[in-house]
């Protein structure tokens, strides 16, 4: 579910931000003017809108009657929500009817029931599936429109065809398509103008064009990339090219959203040239007019990148790159200085501090573009590095697990797998997916430092015995805690055995404390467990363990993942019987 919060109280983005990130909610925070609502209800999509019972500059009623209207232009309907503060009743409704008021004690309950509305609205998700998988092909044949679809159907991707420039921007004006992939020749308007054209017009974000020639002359690739194409495939491609491609790139957008800049600038058109700029490209974009507000924004949002000026009230980018240097949570945040200083001293003093470049006033923002997507393009080839190390490392401390017990091998495997499934069946993000990868593949790594004897005991464990297991939660998170990129995998490993009721372990936490990814892999690991054999019992039937985990939804098991569970196993119940049927029928 994702929730946008329109919000211009900082105190409220901290609280809100804290409140999100444990349930693994998808959220953007944006300013209280139609700029930025506009912007994110095109590109974000919200189910839940949240506003404050207050705003400095504009009432409560003007945001939210403008944010009902754009919605209904983008043809979206979400709740809308108010945070309210005064001493009120915990929820009520409005004398419109449109809105709910809620307050900081009941805002987790409202959100959960909201989640479980959007998961069982099917027919809603579908559309809005489709509408954000919609690539629109540009070509006047019909031959190779074929050829483009069968090669991208296997990734579930809706292609729309258009067989001239004309009818590919009257196509784009009208719905929100992630990629256009175009022939250079097209009648009428060629396949570069229509490039040309969509880049200009692409005010709302970024969206990758990918033109396609029989041509190969360095000459034409360099015009086509001249025009604002993102890639350049020849005809001749494979199925398997065009998929990669098309992959590629949708990872790009995808990781472009995700990406936050922070601005810094005391001149409000710097401020605004760079933020359409960024924008443009696909980028979140935060802006602030000093250095201090922007340590306060940074400690907030954890910005990739800070673009800031030096000469600044209250705090200056010297000084505001100073303080996140000394900031364990911002210290390796990039930051790009500009001024209108060209002292030498003055960009060895940026240099000292870790700036990634400095630019003297006026600069080129295209260079500036350029320079910001290049740190993140960095940024993202040291994560996927660090992952996949992380990922090779974590195999072989599994394997070394597992061969003390070949009773539980495969138990990592299993409960990994399942965790995964029924975290895309909640509809977690990316983020949180590859989060929820190494905690689960990792939950029971801490068992390293339990006894042979006590964790390979074939027969009932002692009390003693079974604490020293229990222990083995704790130490987990000790071997892990070192490893800065791990930091959100530790509560995940830590909390797996935590119980909604409280009565888990290793600290006795209860409901919603509990992080989301310790609630689901605590589901996985508690039906592996049960329908696995074990030295001194048979596994039971995997229908026997469900009706233990329905019965126990709400004591032991988070009542919204149980529920998702029990939904996900009825339909891998539904689809087996559906494929021996068809094999009959066959």
């Amino acid at each position: 579910m994702k929730i946008l919060n329109v919000i211009d109280i900082l105190l409220y983005r901290t609280f809100l931000s804290k409140f999100y990130l444990p349930r693994g909610l998808d959220y953007q925070f944006v300013e209280p003017d139609r700029g930025h609502i506009v912007e994110a209800m095109t590109s974000f999509e919200p189910d839940v809108v949240l506003l404050q019972d207050d705003y400095h500059q504009h009432s409560q009623a003007e945001v939210a009657a403008y944010v009902r209207a754009q919605a209904a232009r983008q043809g979206l309907s979400p709740a809308v929500l108010v945070l309210r503060t005064s001493p009120q009743e915990p929820t009520e409704r409005s004398s419109s009817g449109d809105s709910v008021f809620v307050r900081r004690e009941n805002l987790g309950d409202v959100i959960e029931s909201l989640a479980e509305s959007v998961r069982t609205r099917p027919a809603a998700d579908d559309v809005t599936k489709h509408r954000r998988g919609q690539i629109l092909f540009v070509d006047p044949g019909k031959t190779l429109f074929h050829v483009v679809r069968a090669a991208l159907a296997p990734g579930g991707y809706e292609l729309r065809h258009a067989l001239d420039a004309a009818e590919a921007l009257s196509l784009c004006a009208e719905a929100a398509f992630e990629l256009v992939l175009t022939s250079v020749q097209l009648p009428g308007m060629d396949g570069l103008e229509l490039c040309r054209r969509l880049k200009e017009s692409s005010a709302g974000g970024y969206r990758p064009v990918i033109v396609l020639s029989s041509s190969d002359d360095p000459l034409d690739v360099d015009t086509a990339f001249n025009s604002g194409a993102d890639d350049y495939l020849l005809k001749s491609f494979t199925p398997r090219m065009l998929a990669d491609k098309i992959s590629d790139h949708l990872d790009a957008v995808h990781r472009k959203r995700q990406n936050k800049i922070l601005v810094v600038d005391d001149s409000k058109l710097i401020r605004e040239l760079l933020r359409h700029s960024f924008i443009k490209s696909g980028l979140n974009v935060l802006v602030a007019e000093n250095g201090r507000q922007a340590l306060e924004i940074a400690l907030a949002e954890k910005p990739d990148v800070v673009v800031t000026d030096v000469d600044m009230p209250e705090l200056n980018g010297y000084g505001l790159c100073e303080s996140m240097r000394q900031t364990p949570e911002l210290q390796n945040v990039f930051v790009v200085m500009m001024s209108a200083r060209d002292r030498t001293c003055d960009i060895k003093r940026g240099e000292r501090l870790g700036v990634s470049r400095y630019f003297v006033k006026p600069f080129d923002v295209e260079k500036m573009l350029l320079v910001v997507e290049q740190l993140l393009a960095e940024s993202y080839r040291h994560y996927k590095h660090e992952y996949e190390h992380v990922l090779w490392s974590m195999k072989s401390l599994v394997t070394a697990l597992e061969a003390r017990d070949e009773y539980t091998k495969g138990h990592t495997a299993r409960v990994s797998a399942m965790s995964l499934r029924l975290a895309r069946h909640m509809g977690l993000s990316d983020d949180s997916l590859r989060d929820l990868e190494i905690a689960a593949n990792l939950h029971d790594i801490g068992k390293i430092g339990v006894r042979d004897a006590v964790l390979l005991k074939p027969g009932v464990l002692t009390d003693e015995e079974y604490a020293k297991i229990q222990e083995h939660a704790v130490i987990g998170a000790e071997i892990l805690r070192p490893i800065a990129s791990l930091a959100a995998v530790v509560p995940l490993i830590m909390y797996h055995h935590e119980r909604w009721d409280g009565d888990g372990y290793p600290t006795c936490l209860r409901g919603e404390d509990i992080p989301l990814g310790a609630r689901i892999i605590a589901v996985a690991d508690a039906f592996d467990a049960m329908t696995s054999d074990r030295p001194y019992r048979k596994g039971m039937a995997s229908q026997k363990a469900l009706d233990i985990i329905a019965r126990e939804m709400g004591k032991q098991f988070c009542p919204t993942c149980a529920r998702a569970f029990l939904e996900m196993k009825r339909s891998d119940v539904r689809a087996g019987i559906g494929r021996r049927m068809a094999a009959k029928a066959g």
